[in-house]
């Protein structure tokens, strides 16, 4: 193994440090201990599952293969149940574990596994034994089939290493997923059970016509649905058996009689329809860690947890069976179990995107399908139980609009002030504008929700969860137009040759020959990520996302077939800020003012400003900058998203959607 770096070293003594007990209750303060205390590791049982049906498989239609290896893992997964937890299931034999597909991430850790004990950013621990059955058995078969090496087929070289990180334009978030951001449809989940899809999909398929060929690939969606339901089902049967289990060894006759109600209530849920909060919680957590486990990638967004789970705290409020004390208890024990489940990535991405975070945002407060306030007590318990335990997940959202209630407001603030970076807060009226569109109705733009870092989407389930498809950088692009097209750090000819900018007359021509550079780039990414969208149809579909996702049992199609509601790939605009307040530096210090050429200004950023202080200090100082309320530097950044959003929101992708 590798020695580790000062930084791993640094970080070890970190999480080596003083356990983290805290949280509204005892119960939730020693789960919290027992979360903190283990380090985040690697499980290989889904691993080891994929593998042996795929080595038993081959020849098999692709969809076949996945819902094969998906019931597979389901039937294996651990049955361990703990001390003081009231909800049931995890995702590893570990707590802080990751379940990583193999399918999508063996080509990286065939490199990174020699460090990933001890590397910088996130570090995993891994057992000997793992170790080794990953390094002799399970990366070789997988590491020149995955998702990146698939893509790597259909595209040239020049392609993939800009879909890579090469700091122009990328489209690798899905490179090492297969989908991400879901938001399923919980609402209907909880109401149902997992028993609705299950006799809805049976139904459907009893019903396909023989001669129909649309009917071949249905056929086949249809049965993977039904078995990945039945090991989920028999799941539920395991952990209702352990929960038994535990309860008849148990002395303490509190404890006891509680475990008896977890082994009672897996009888139900997730199964059957929700009957209590208490099973509306684990049903939620259930689809959860089913989600993280298929592979599904980051962000599995809890969405409007105040709104779906309302009915069933104020049924219970209302019969006396359950108490706001209580029904925090329940919401901490959620959090804890999120934050649970770490992302697994590449070392270069951990550097990106270091802590193990996967984005689960919970959305509190804003406005309901009638355009009321649509906050209540849960949306303050939601809050609450996220400032007492102090967890790095879920990220709470607080929907803000005309008619937010003062108190709302105040205890984000609140905690805000307290240093907790927690919760955002996002505008109803612009988040809506966004949902709006991508095509959903009035009442499902009032239902959004955030899903990954700030994108708002439309709420209950509808989207196929692919609203980061590609990335192309604003200050790569502006250097292009400086440089024709050619990149300075690297003296390749990457961009459009959009001409000689000391010729360029005006800032129109400037911004003319810029917006040709963008386009240009989000038209690579667009053609990248259809290749993606292809080859995630043909070999990496997901079931389980797909049944929760409105549109796709209806249809029959998976979410990458283009089944949900809505299918939509966002686009990113990386430094949009800086290349609005780029654009009137050049505009004022070079064609207005003429302070300095455009010859001086490109030698001077090629030389990183050295030995020009007075103008870098003239550049930063005299133009307006964006988002100080100055009509004019807002204008032209208004200009150029209108623009940008204007083309890129036209053209089609592999789907049947749009980006």
């Amino acid at each position: 193994m590798s020695t580790p770096t000062a930084g791993a070293a640094l970080g070890n003594q970190l999480r080596a440090g003083t356990v983290a007990k805290v949280g509204s209750t005892k119960r939730i303060q020693e789960l919290n201990g027992m979360l903190h205390a283990n380090r985040p590791n690697v499980d290989i049982t889904r691993a080891r599952a994929y593998t042996k049906v795929y080595r038993a498989t081959e020849g098999m239609p692709s969809l076949m293969r996945r819902y094969k290896a998906s019931a597979e893992v389901y039937r294996t997964l651990t049955d361990n149940v703990y001390d003081y937890e009231q909800l049931v299931g995890w995702p590893t034999k570990r707590i802080r574990g990751a379940n990583f597909a193999i399918e999508l991430h063996a080509h990286w850790l065939a490199d990174d596994l020699p460090n990933l004990r001890d590397r910088t950013y996130d570090p995993f621990e891994i057992t000997d034994e793992d170790y080794k059955e990953l390094e002799e058995d399970l990366l070789p078969y997988w590491k020149d089939k995955t998702m990146a090496v698939q893509w790597g087929h259909y595209v040239s070289k020049e392609e993939w290493n800009r879909g890579q990180f090469g700091g122009v334009s990328d489209v690798s978030n899905y490179l090492c997923a297969n989908g991400s951001h879901f938001i399923p449809a919980w609402t209907d989940v909880i109401q149902h059970g997992f028993v609705k899809y299950y006799e809805k999909a049976k139904a459907l398929l009893a019903a396909l016509d023989p001669n129909d060929p649309a009917s071949i690939d249905k056929k086949i969606f249809y049965t993977g649905i039904i078995e990945v339901l039945e090991a989920i089902r028999d799941w539920g049967e395991r952990m209702s058996a352990a929960c038994a289990r535990k309860a008849a060894q148990e002395k303490d006759p509190t404890r006891k009689q509680e475990l008896e109600n977890m082994a009672a209530m897996m009888q139900r849920v997730p199964w059957g329809p929700a009957t209590s909060f208490y099973d509306a919680c684990e049903t939620a957590w259930a689809v959860c860690f089913f989600l993280f486990v298929e592979g599904a990638g980051p962000s599995i967004t809890w969405g409007r947890f105040d709104q779906y789970m309302y009915p069933y705290y104020k049924a219970d409020i209302e019969k006396g069976i359950l108490t706001p004390e209580k029904a925090m208890e329940l919401i901490e024990e959620l959090y804890i179990r999120v934050t649970s489940n770490v992302w697994f990535q590449s070392t270069q991405m951990a550097y990106i995107f270091g802590g193990y975070y996967r984005y689960p945002h919970l959305d509190v407060g804003g406005l309901d399908e009638n355009g009321k306030d649509a906050s209540n007590e849960l949306s303050y318990l939601c809050l609450e139980a996220a400032n007492q335990l102090k967890t790095t997940q879920p990220v709470m959202a607080v929907r803000l609009w005309d008619g937010s209630p003062e108190e709302l407001i105040r205890k984000g603030c609140e905690m805000i002030q307290d240093g907790q970076a927690n919760p955002g807060f996002f505008n109803d009226k612009a988040a809506m504008k966004m949902a709006l569109g991508k095509g959903c109705t009035m009442e499902e733009a009032r239902d959004w929700t955030i899903v990954g870092c700030v994108q708002p989407g439309p709420g209950g389930g509808t989207t196929d969860g692919s609203p980061d498809a590609g990335y192309v950088n604003m200050g790569k692009m502006i250097e292009f137009v400086l440089h024709n097209g050619v990149d300075p750090s690297t003296g390749k000819l990457m961009g459009l040759q959009t001409g000689d900018p000391r010729e360029f007359k005006n800032i129109d021509e400037f911004k003319d020959a810029l917006k040709k550079q963008i386009l240009h780039h989000y038209e690579l990414v667009a053609t990248g990520y259809k290749v993606m969208q292809s080859v995630h149809m043909t070999k990496y579909p997901v079931i389980f996302a797909s049944m929760v996702t409105k549109g796709c049992v209806e249809s029959g199609k998976s979410v990458q077939h283009g089944g949900a509601k809505y299918s939509t790939a966002g686009m990113y605009i990386t430094g949009a800020a800086n290349m609005a307040d780029s654009i009137v530096a050049i505009e004022k210090c070079v064609f207005e003012d003429k302070d300095i050429t455009m010859d001086q200004l490109i030698k001077a950023l090629d030389n990183n400003f050295e030995g020009e202080e007075r103008m870098r200090q003239l550049l930063l100082n005299k133009p307006e900058k964006f988002g100080n309320d100055k009509e004019h530097v807002d204008g032209i950044y208004r200009e150029m998203m209108h623009f940008i959003a204007d083309h890129v929101q036209t053209w089609p992708d592999a789907r049947g959607g749009r980006f």
